[in-house]
């Protein structure tokens, strides 16, 4: 019979093992270098997650290389922001943060008259946006047509279209009535800044259609969490972060504070207190105006319970307090087992919305309608949820929001409602509402982020290594890092 320290020994080496076979794993745009820019997200979603395995084992094991490892993977992203490599978002703003267009934002292209005048701002929504094209032709001698196509897409045909803001055809008003939400086809009319020599005609041809930059708040969050978390340590766990580190702490601090503060105009709270981030309306992406998916501003409120930590600051305190409640205002718990919604249950999109009549009071520029989305929270953004969790309920000096009742009901989740039972063996399910389909492969590799909330439920490490494959399935990304490294915790 093993002992104690044998047992718990034995997980913590697999782990730091699996940590660091999948650091020297890495390829391409995983690893081992930081992308220069975050275009395509993947500092955001990728980078992030390793510099989180690296904060973990950096607190867990209180070796000081791990705590330089991170330093250097900071540095690196720092030197990939907006305003350092001097780029602009959509607006022409070049900010301190990291934006991105590809699969992430709306696409555009701006047609022009036979003059070469910009003449229609035309957009698209993802998915598969940035694939398409826009075919313009001639439909009659006053009017002409738009074609939507592209890979992976339903294709669109408007026909009888005009330039002349006076035509019932009016190409603006006509594509807003004709838009559904599968293809998301929505255009702006750009007034002539001449008079026109006879009517304004598009210019014939095929376009294709370019992602917008913005500065994306989730990305903001994930990125500055383990910078934050590092200034944390440093505080708490001198020994365990090296001198020359611990002397750039308040530059990481600084730049965590300018990245949050870009997003102060997306923060907004609910009648009741629950505090969440939105996009707003005129940004170019898929939910504009609608608030953010729950693990999105999570990611945001991760980084704001470091810094109600670390700067004692009221604001970040009521920031985090604020997100705190807006999970635990959607925790419905059934026999003893929690559940949560993707999206907010006090948000547009889990609503839905119908067209006004009018772009201007549709809260959206680029989606006038949809129809309500009520799934719940899925295993793989659930990362960010449970982290969540424990990071607040583990911060001291925070206004208690959850309660044990509440950490019970949420380890029981993974024990009930996650973990699908029979057949060869338990298996992690696609999402936490107890009946949703068996997970994939790569999902599974994410089950050690149940791990924390072994302090609520005995059984969560024993299904932990249950379902646990022995490693995970190829590209490795800064994911499985993060997983690793909870293990190796």
């Amino acid at each position: 019979m093993p002992s104690l320290i044998e047992r718990v020994a034995g997980p913590r080496r697999a782990g730091t093992r699996a940590f660091h076979e999948t650091e020297c794993g890495l390829e391409g745009v995983n690893g081992p270098d930081v992308p220069p820019h975050n275009e395509t997200g993947v500092i955001g979603w990728g980078t992030s997650w390793r510099m989180q395995g690296y904060l973990l084992m950096a607190r867990h094991t209180g070796r000081p290389g791990y705590a330089e490892r991170l330093a250097e993977l900071i540095d690196q992203v720092l030197r990939a922001r907006d305003d350092v490599r001097g780029v602009r978002d959509f607006r022409g703003r070049s900010l301190p943060v990291w934006s991105s267009a590809h699969k992430f934002t709306a696409a555009s292209a701006v047609l022009c008259d036979t003059d070469g005048r910009p003449a229609l701002h035309l957009t698209v929504c993802p998915p598969h946006a940035r694939t398409a094209k826009v075919t313009v032709a001639a439909d009659g001698d006053r009017h002409f047509r738009v074609t939507v196509t592209g890979p992976g897409r339903a294709d669109v045909e408007v026909t009888g279209l005009s330039l002349d803001p006076l035509d019932e055809r009016r190409a603006d008003r006509v594509l807003y009535a004709a838009y559904e939400q599968r293809t998301a086809v929505t255009a702006r009319l750009v007034p002539a800044d001449r008079p026109a020599n006879g009517p304004r005609r598009p210019r014939p041809g095929v376009f294709a259609l370019r992602p917008t930059m913005v500065s994306l708040a989730a990305q903001t969050g994930m990125i500055t969490y383990p910078m934050a978390g590092l200034a944390r340590l440093a505080r708490e766990r001198p020994h365990a972060v090296p001198t020359s580190v611990r002397r750039r702490v308040d530059g990481y601090l600084d730049a965590v504070d300018r990245a949050l503060r870009v997003h102060d105009e997306q923060w907004g709270t609910t009648d009741d207190g629950r505090g969440f981030y939105r996009w707003l309306p005129d940004e170019p992406v898929s939910f504009a105006g609608a608030e953010l998916p729950t693990n999105e501003f999570l990611a945001m409120g991760r980084t704001a319970v470091q810094l109600a930590v670390v700067t004692g600051e009221d604001r970040w305190r009521e920031r985090a307090a604020a997100t705190a409640r807006a999970l635990r205002g959607d925790l419905t718990v059934t026999d003893g087992a929690a559940s949560w919604p993707y999206w907010p249950g006090f948000g547009r999109v889990y609503r839905g919305w119908q067209a006004t009549g009018d772009p201007k009071t549709d809260g959206s520029d680029v989606r006038p309608s949809y129809r309500p989305v009520t799934v719940p929270e899925d295993v793989t953004h659930a990362l960010i949820d449970l982290d969540f969790l424990c990071l607040y309920d583990d911060a001291p000096g925070l206004p208690e929001v959850f309660t044990r009742a509440d950490m019970r009901a949420v380890a029981n989740t993974f024990t009930r409602n996650a973990v699908q039972r029979g057949g060869r063996g338990p298996r992690l399910r696609h999402d936490v509402g107890g009946r949703g389909r068996r997970g994939t492969d790569r999902e599974q590799a994410y089950v050690t982020a149940w791990l924390p909330l072994r302090r609520w439920s005995r059984e969560v490490p024993r299904l932990v290594r249950a379902v646990r494959p022995p490693a995970p399935p190829a590209p490795l990304m800064g994911v499985d890092s993060y997983c690793a490294a909870l293990l190796a915790a």
